[in-house]
């Protein structure tokens, strides 16, 4: 069991939000199988829910037909049942990290759509059903809004099914459990090209009563971007819609990049001559730096805590520096520094900005 320093005798960030929104932070497969103890450390001591990074996503779950691999979900719930968090549920059906049998028909031909229908339904339904009761809220249908023209991705599910791939998806999660808050999870929908989409997408669903109660905002964030004016006008306009907002998988990046999202097919490549611009700091996080990434972060919590009565949760994605995604995203290869905690799990100044907007706001 890898184990690099004990968590830091600071006050826990669950405890100056509470009463305000969910506090969340996930945790990977190393750690849900017991390898990494710093990460599981700082979870259960500070967020107050946790969810999985790629243990509950369709391929984790169910690499193959009729066989379901439950043992990391059972451990995260586990864990949140230790420490009285709450687990989060992600992802019922995503176009990416899906086996590709539940794509396609014999030798590779296209699903019909009761096949497609059925197996979807029976994937959504036994997963829900399993965490019955244990997980509360569930990303049900991750990414289907397009990027380019039109509204929805032209994704396999989309092309085996139909546009009512959505809806379907949220009745039979609910169906399973209907105690269970249910959420549509995209990223980039708090900025004009992309909002105004998930707004049509949404304002459909619960025309049609789909059981649709939340909208999750990914963002995944620059320094230079959005503009946090933007971001308030999307939580206003979705909470009109009736729904709760959740900030599903919040991280801050610090290291320039051309694209903004997380289309995980998107690759930006970096030569050896960007490399002092683009990956500047492999040795340490300028202390300037660290504090400008600080005030970002208050700046984001305290418009977050502007709209506590819409926001249920705020979820950072990765415990600390050295699990995040962004070190290989959208390049490979990178030092980034994203989140609270350092590579050895030590609060940084991000932490104090965050937990201190909490405590000013009382």
């Amino acid at each position: 069991m890898q184990r690099i320093e004990k968590t830091e005798k600071v006050m826990p960030l669950k405890d100056a939000y509470k009463g305000k929104f969910l506090i969340g932070t996930i945790l990977g497969v190393a750690a849900l199988q017991g390898k990494v103890q710093q990460d599981t450390e700082l979870a259960t001591t500070h967020f107050t829910a946790i969810t999985p990074e790629n243990s509950l996503k369709p391929e984790a779950v169910q690499p193959r037909e009729g066989e379901f691999r439950f043992a990391e979900g059972d451990k995260l719930v586990e864990i949140c049942k230790s420490c009285g968090a709450s687990a989060i549920g992600h992802t019922l059906l995503w176009h990416a990290q899906t086996a590709r049998w539940m794509f396609e028909g014999q030798d590779g031909k296209p699903l019909t759509r009761e096949v497609a229908l059925t197996r979807m339904r029976t994937h959504i339904g036994t997963v829900v059903g399993h965490y019955k009761g244990k997980i509360k809220q569930w990303d049900v249908v991750n990414e289907a809004i397009n990027d380019g023209p039109g509204i929805l991705r032209p994704s396999p599910w989309l092309k085996a099914i139909g546009d009512d791939f959505i809806a379907e998806a949220f009745r039979v999660a609910h169906q399973a459990d209907p105690k269970a808050t249910l959420i549509y999870n995209d990223y980039n929908i708090e900025l004009g090209y992309k909002r105004p989409k998930a707004v049509e997408l949404l304002n459909k669903l619960l025309t049609q009563k789909v059981p649709v109660h939340a909208v999750g905002i990914q963002c995944h964030w620059r320094m230079d971007n959005p503009n946090f004016a933007e971001v308030e006008d999307a939580i206003k306009e979705y909470a009109a819609l009736g729904l709760k907002v959740m900030i599903t998988e919040l991280d801050l990046g610090v290291l320039p990049t051309k694209y903004q999202g997380a289309d995980i097919g998107f690759r930006q490549t970096m030569t050896p001559e960007q490399q002092a611009v683009m990956n500047g700091y492999t040795s340490g996080l300028p202390d300037s730096v660290a504090q400008a990434h600080a005030e970002r972060y208050r700046q984001a919590f305290e418009l977050f805590l502007r709209h506590q009565k819409t926001i249920g949760r705020v979820t950072f994605w990765g415990t600390h520096d050295g699990s995040s995604w962004l070190d290989n995203f959208p390049i490979r290869g990178r030092t980034d520094y994203p989140l609270l905690f350092d590579r050895q799990g030590k609060t940084k100044p991000a932490f104090f900005a965050v937990q201190n907007a909490a405590k000013k706001r009382g």
